[in-house]
């Protein structure tokens, strides 16, 4: 009994016994792609991005106006209220600019139904410059301050990312 010997579609040389799991296309390991559901060729091997990390310009949109509504309304509380109480406590000033990024960043994320990705970051990182611009505005600036705004990034980008 003779062997049939198939060919890979794409590079006619390379012997293969592999398939495309939706079309049936013959295809090499060189030019498959593996998916959630086996090997495909690169035509229906790839992938969309998750629902999650697709945000329309409605959504844009709504992430922006509540970013800069929760930047310039924090920015004002933390330099007017929290932060003149906080300088009397051992790193109050990072845990409280921490936790103001943190809430800034999970507005953003509820006002845009949970969605995640790089606009919504740059979105949280500009309204966190705005806050701190108010801040400087009202405070100055000091080494806590300079930890806090890291702080406050890292803890917005972590839940928008």
């Amino acid at each position: 009994m003779a062997q049939i010997t198939t060919y890979c579609a794409e590079h006619s040389d390379t012997p293969t016994n592999l398939r495309c799991s939706r079309c049936e296309k013959l295809v090499c390991p060189r030019c498959m792609v593996q998916a959630p559901v086996g090997i495909r060729c690169r035509e229906h091997g790839q992938g969309q991005k998750l629902p999650t990390y697709q945000v329309s310009r409605g959504y844009l949109a709504r992430g922006i106006g509540a970013g800069v509504a929760i930047g310039v309304a924090g920015g004002a509380t933390l330099a007017l209220v929290v932060l003149p109480i906080a300088w009397s406590i051992p790193f109050g000033t990072m845990i409280a600019l921490g936790g103001f990024g943190y809430l800034l960043g999970e507005g953003i994320s509820r006002a845009t139904n949970r969605k995640r990705g790089r606009p919504l970051v740059i979105v949280a990182v500009a309204s966190i410059l705005i806050a701190f611009g108010i801040i400087y505005y009202f405070t100055g600036l000091g080494l806590s301050m300079l930890f806090g705004i890291g702080a406050s990034i890292y803890l917005a980008v972590t839940r928008l990312r």
